[in-house]
């Protein structure tokens, strides 16, 4: 054989074998590319996400008030029983008479899962007399305690507040002569 076609031969077996076995360098380009062009337009990708995070804090702090307004406290649970009290009920009514998309009810957790459980149901209950049976009011639980205290509560401190006012009494009249 020539020397020459043995070069040439050479040089044909390299290239057959490089095609079978390019180690890679294929996607190693691609991703490259790819990565330059990430690299290149970097912090616009991000700052869209962070801007709306920034613009959205009010509506975030509007959403976390609106879940604690339609928090059922542990006031509107019987103690004994753990089903929704007349309070309780109220409040739900309250709650289904506000804007469409605030009617959603939340229930604070008991100190059991069972209390947990029995609490949901006897909101679903007082739901379902309300509503129907073909409505699906949205429950759900929380672990945040609504703002606020018991009814009878407030009841006591009014009625003390009345019955320590004294009775109104006019001054008494001075005589002046002079």
């Amino acid at each position: 054989m020539n020397r020459g076609q043995g070069i040439a031969l050479a040089i044909a077996a390299a290239f057959a074998m490089a095609g079978s076995s390019d180690a890679g360098w294929h996607e190693f380009w691609e991703r490259a590319h790819l990565d330059y062009a990430r690299n290149k337009c970097w912090p616009e990708p991000f700052l869209t996400h962070d801007r709306n995070a920034t613009r959205n804090y009010l509506s975030q702090m509007a959403a976390a008030g609106i879940r604690l307004q339609n928090t059922l406290g542990d006031q509107h649970f019987d103690n004994e029983t753990n089903q929704i009290t007349r309070g309780g009920e109220m409040k739900i009514r309250q709650i289904l008479e506000g804007l469409p998309d605030r009617r959603a009810v939340f229930v604070r957790r008991g100190l059991t899962l069972e209390v947990t459980q029995a609490r949901m149901a006897s909101v679903e209950a007082a739901m379902t007399r309300m509503l129907g049976p073909n409505a699906h009011p949205e429950i759900y639980e929380t672990g945040s305690e609504p703002y606020g205290r018991p009814a009878d509560f407030i009841d006591d401190i009014y009625r003390a507040e009345r019955s320590s006012i004294p009775a109104p009494r006019l001054p008494e009249a001075s005589s002046s002569t002079q």
